[in-house]
């Protein structure tokens, strides 16, 4: 993935190496699958060969997190922004009653032994519909990523800094509102 991903940026190695502050021959060896990159030299190709779904894959293929609870890396879809955008909205809207039901079922409710099989089995199709929102919102921040990696990485920031301004994150270090270098 990485030479390929390199090669379509059309950078030497070389260049590459250089961009991502690492010796050549270490980029070599991760071409060529003998070692593994840190997250931070990932996401480095990720901005230099213009390729943000590596950061996806990588989690999915080299994190146990990434793996159980990472979504498929999709390949065969269309990323136009406007097409993303209305898959988007139409699985939203097709949601909207499944939400009206979805909170009158889960009312009361703390354990699996509180459902019916009947609602259990409503809450699982529902709860896949809404997996389906949230991969394609995934998709959409792919998206927005490969137009604009800084612009994007600021908006991650500035969300995170309202969920602190909220009270929504209790930590004793403020997240930085900061773009990634």
């Amino acid at each position: 993935m990485y030479k390929n991903a390199r090669k379509a940026a059309g950078l030497c190695i070389d260049e590459a190496a250089f961009r991502l502050h690492i010796a050549s021959r270490t980029l070599c060896k991760y071409e060529a699958g003998e070692n593994t990159p840190g997250p931070d030299v990932v996401l480095g190709m990720s901005r230099e060969y213009r390729r943000p779904d590596m950061i996806q894959r990588y989690c999915r293929e080299n994190c146990a997190i990434g793996r159980s609870h990472g979504y498929e890396v999709l390949n065969a879809i269309d990323t136009n922004p406007s097409a993303v955008l209305m898959k988007l909205m139409n699985k939203i809207d097709d949601s909207h009653q499944d939400l009206k039901v979805l909170a009158r079922v889960l009312v009361n409710k703390r354990s699996r032994d509180d459902f019916t099989d009947d609602e259990w089995a409503y809450l699982s199709e529902a709860a896949q519909k809404l997996f389906d929102i949230e991969h394609n919102i995934a998709i959409l921040r792919t998206v927005f990523f490969s137009l604009d990696q800084e612009g994007t990485a600021i908006l991650v920031a500035v969300h995170n800094q309202k969920c602190w301004d909220k009270g929504y994150v209790r930590k004793e270090k403020r997240p930085l509102v900061t773009a990634a270098r």
